[in-house]
């Protein structure tokens, strides 16, 4: 398994001088002796014999370990040793920076850290002061060729301090041109110059004399000792000076501490001009003079100057390591992530395209992104194949964060049952997919941008990114979105029922008012119907008590029966029981008794016959039955002469009941009402309220869009939003009303009122459009459509059908639902002129141009993206493209498969992965930055043809 080899910043002080040099070095603790390495007896052997005397390289050992370990306290991972003229000294163990580079590694082990990375160099005057650096030194010898140069430049060792002064760089008694410096520092010796303290006296940029020296193009690098620099300086530097104006690049800027101390103050930190004061940030994938090459030649990318290291403020989620073990199309492998732009390279069948995919399957966006997606059966036919290429025993593992320092890894292993094929390494989670969905991965295969954008999804596709860009602010307004449609419904409600209850009500009122008319009508014949009732009770008390004595008289008369009948005969052996004549003597007198009884109820009864006969016998009630007569008859007479039937007297006072009951119910329906009413009140303030967080929405919206359109780095796109006003949205909505029976006028005329409407409502300033509808059916005026020809009087079946009782519920949800905002993305060409926009003649390549600019220019989460350039217009990927990926490294991790060189050289890939395909798997070739000569060389065979190929091309084009 690989390491990561990709590009990561570095602390570095590109000139520090040393107690080499004597005269400028202020610290007088660690100043070094001279001689520098005295002679000193060693100690008497056992025979007590001392042999000669020896140099003693102690003290420069000392002092050495202890500018290493300073060097580490301030935190410097590289330094350039620019001690003046390098050194008076011929002998290299007399060289402070001899024993700087032999103390590295073991200073480093003592403290833990990774050795300080020693580029040997020397500061020299060649009518202002430059640094030349090389390859870092890891023993002597790396050392001993910088003196030698030196000399070769015509400073020998004995020449390069007179009378206490410095000489300058001459050769032949001409002072050495900065032309001449490059050509044998650069070109010759591989080494790097960079003009010191450039914006200081004896700086390159102080006399208007060196113009043609920074001119020089081969010159990649100045130091200054301000950040930023002075306006002067800064003029220069950027090109708006034209007197110094370099065509077409400008020179890096990085700053140094011209270290000549190893103070501090009292809080530790480096005082003016000692260790660590000055200080750069270099992003380079091992230090090296090609590393600060490239970096010189990009230092927008790789360059910043002071502060904390540029990555520790990268919080964005990051995907750190994939691992494959048991692929047939890749042999296994670790690839390691840089947290910002990576690319995977290689030829046909390297696997490339596999790796990403199986990202994919291990985070489990197996789910197609677009929905043309369903319907691709190539792509369908690749993912399973890839798929299948997972074998029962294969495992995926990534490594990922979601926040500085918090990690994970998921492990994806396809031949474990469904459900249990992905876990989290060392910790238990409830929901899987809750963890994943922080990372905020976004994936995109070959060809899915195209798929993405095709139709009418292109712009929906940039409304989704708008509001995922949004954020909280537009979350929170459509959960108050969500609230005040809840609201609106239950008022919606209370209409319905305020209508209700006054319908109720008024036919309750209606109804109290028929009962109270019939019993007004009866009231004329009341007291005739009181007597006629009174005497309807006599009556009945007299039927009452003549049928009373039947029941009677007729159990009497079967009791009498039952007396009548002997008592049971004794049996024939009576006379023989035990006390046999008791028995006997008993039974007589019972009978006797039973005769007796029946005999005088026969007596009595036939008295209480003759007393009834006496009372209310036919003869004695005749009286009385005419006297009741004769009331009723008079009461039939006054029924008679009003019209009123007899029975109807008799429900009065049930009429009275339900005439009450009837003023309850009004009286109760009222009191409902009134709070219903107050509930409906409210609607249109809630409607209103409803309006203005859509706006507030748009709003956001708005903001939104113009900071994406400013974040595009390229500048090559601009949105334009507007409220509310998609038609096809509306057109959506407004059909959901269209009547189901197509054959009235109103169905027939459906469209074209709703294109009315729609066309209105965007002229009126209403809410929405379906206020507009509001306002047309309350007054058809305001829908001038309504009116024509062929719409004469539409507003009244409108507001009928609208209020429709199948309708009416459709309706009110209608209302509340929001038609989308507008969105009109234009491609902009160099100039600022509109190429084309989304919704008209953009060509493919160009709409997918636009939608990566815009994915790009927000969000936090990585981007996975598998070889855009394919759908994209090769003339915008260098322009546009190129410079949108620069500009979003810094801030979201990118991961790209890609056979366009412009991606991972002129937008400076942080980590390159170059496969190659052998023995039928795809295989690691070189990963790192482009400063690593591996790297480079893969990607010019691959993405070139190979440097031979690169350079036959060059010279066809008359480069």
């Amino acid at each position: 398994m690989a390491d990561y080899e990709g590009m990561r910043w570095f602390k570095c002080d590109f000139q520090v001088q040393t107690p080499e040099d004597a005269a400028h070095w202020s610290d007088a603790d660690t100043r070094l002796p001279e001689p520098r390495r005295p002679l000193v007896a060693p100690e008497p052997d056992a025979q007590g014999i001392v042999g000669p005397a020896k140099p003693a390289e102690r003290r420069m050992q000392e002092v050495a370990r202890a500018y290493l370990r300073r060097c580490h306290e301030v935190g410097l991972e590289l330094i350039g040793v620019t001690d003046h003229n390098f050194s008076q000294k011929a002998d290299p163990r007399d060289w402070f920076l001899t024993h700087l580079v032999e103390q590295n590694k073991s200073i480093a082990n003592e403290l833990g850290r990774a050795p300080l990375h020693i580029l040997p160099g020397f500061e020299v005057d060649i009518g202002y002061h430059v640094l030349c650096l090389f390859e870092p030194a890891k023993k002597a010898s790396h050392v001993w060729r910088v003196n030698r140069l030196l000399c070769k430049l015509g400073l020998d060792e004995n020449e390069r301090v007179r009378d206490g002064r410095l000489m300058p760089l001459r050769r032949n008694n001409v002072t050495v041109s900065l032309k001449e410096l490059i050509e044998l520092v650069q070109d010759q010796h591989k080494g790097i110059v960079i003009a010191a303290h450039s914006d200081q006296n004896d700086g390159l940029l102080k006399d208007p004399r060196h113009i043609e020296d920074y001119k020089n193009k081969k010159l990649l690098a100045l130091e200054v000792t301000a950040n930023p620099p002075a306006q002067r300086f800064l003029d220069i530097i950027e090109g708006r000076n034209r007197a110094w104006a370099r065509h077409d690049c400008h020179p890096a800027y990085v700053m140094s501490s011209d270290a000549k101390s190893l103070r501090q103050d009292a809080n530790g930190k480096p005082i003016a001009n000692s260790l660590g004061y000055r200080y750069t940030w270099l992003k380079m994938s091992k230090p090296s003079i090609e590393a600060l090459r490239q970096a010189f030649l990009d230092p927008s990318s790789r360059i910043q100057l002071l502060g904390t290291r540029p990555s520790d403020a990268l919080v964005h989620p990051r995907i750190t390591k994939v691992a494959v073990r048991g692929a047939k199309f890749l042999e296994d492998q670790e690839v390691s992530f840089s947290e910002s732009f990576n690319c995977v390279i290689g030829g046909r069948g390297s696997g490339k395209s596999s790796l990403l995919e199986y990202l994919r399957f291990a985070i489990g966006l197996e789910e197609p992104a677009a929905k043309a997606e369903e319907d691709d059966t190539s792509l369908q036919r690749k993912r399973k194949q890839l798929k299948d290429s997972l074998t029962p025993g294969s495992e995926l593992r990534v490594g990922f964060e979601v926040g500085n320092g918090v990690a994970d890894t998921l492990v994806y292993a396809p031949g474990k049952p469904a459900g249990q094929q992905r876990w989290l390494e060392g910790r238990d989670v409830a929901d899987l997919n809750t963890v994943l969905r922080q990372l905020q991965l976004q994936f995109f295969s070959q060809g899915e941008l195209s798929r993405m954008t095709s139709g009418v999804q292109g712009q929906a596709q940039v409304l989704a990114l708008i509001d995922s860009a949004c954020g909280s602010p537009l979350l929170e307004l459509k959960a108050s979105e969500r609230d005040l449609k809840a609201q609106l419904k239950s008022l919606f409600q209370s209409t319905r029922d305020a209508a209700r209850l006054q319908a109720e009500i008024a036919e309750a009122k209606q109804e109290s008012v028929e009962l109270e008319r019939q019993l007004k009508a009866r009231e004329a014949v009341l007291e005739d119907s009181q007597q006629n009732q009174l005497s309807l009770e006599a009556r009945r008390y007299l039927d009452r008590m003549s049928a009373s004595s039947a029941p009677i008289t007729e159990k009497v008369s079967q009791v009498l029966q039952e007396l009548a009948e002997p008592m049971e005969a004794s049996p024939a052996n009576a006379d023989q029981w035990p006390n046999a004549q008791w028995f006997s003597d008993t039974a007589r007198r019972v009978q006797q008794a039973r005769t007796d009884l029946a005999t005088a109820i026969g007596k009595a009864m036939e008295d209480y016959q003759l007393v009834l006969a006496a009372s209310v016998g036919k003869d004695a009630i005749q009286g009385t039955l005419d006297a009741i007569s004769v009331v009723q008859e008079k009461f039939r007479a006054a029924c008679v002469e009003r019209g009123i039937r007899e029975d109807d007297i008799a429900r009065m006072q049930d009429l009275e009941e339900k005439r009450q009951a009837k003023l309850a119910l009004v009286e109760e329906r009222q009191k409902r009402l009134a709070e219903v009413e107050a509930e409906a009140n409210k609607l249109p303030k809630v409607l209103g309220e409803l309006h203005d967080v859509w706006k507030a929405q748009f709003d956001a919206r708005s903001v939104t869009a113009a900071a994406i359109q400013d974040a595009v780095a390229s500048q090559t796109v601009r949105l334009t939003t507007s409220y509310m006003s998609d038609e096809s949205s509306f057109r959506a909505s407004w059909g959901r009303l269209s009547p189901v029976d197509k054959r009235g006028k109103l169905a027939r005329r459906w469209d074209e009122i709703g294109d009315s409407v729609f066309r209105t409502y965007l002229q009126s300033g209403e809410p929405s459009p379906w206020e507009t509808v509001e306002a047309a059916v309350e007054d058809p005026l305001y829908l001038p459509i309504l009116l024509t020809p062929g719409f004469e009087d539409l507003h009244l079946p409108l507001r009928g059908h609208l209020d429709n009782d199948n309708v009416r519920a459709l309706w009110e949800d209608v209302r509340l639902t929001r038609v989308s905002d507008g969105i009109e993305v234009e491609l902009l060409r160099e100039d600022g002129s509109v190429a084309g926009a989304m919704s008209g003649a953009l060509s493919e390549g160009q709409r997918n141009t636009v939608l990566l600019n815009l994915m790009l220019a927000r969000g936090e989460g990585p981007i996975v993206i598998d070889q855009p350039e394919d759908e994209l217009d090769s003339s915008f990927i260098y322009r546009t493209l190129v410079r949108d990926l620069r500009a979003a490294k810094s801030k979201r991790q990118l991961i790209v498969a890609t056979h366009n060189a412009n991606l991972p050289v002129n937008a400076d890939a942080e980590q390159i992965y170059a496969l190659e395909a052998r023995d039928g798997r795809g295989k690691l070739r070189a990963q790192g930055g482009l400063d690593r000569k591996r790297v480079a060389e893969a990607v010019l065979d691959i993405m070139e043809g190979s440097e031979q190929a690169f350079k036959q091309r060059s010279e066809k084009y008359h480069f």
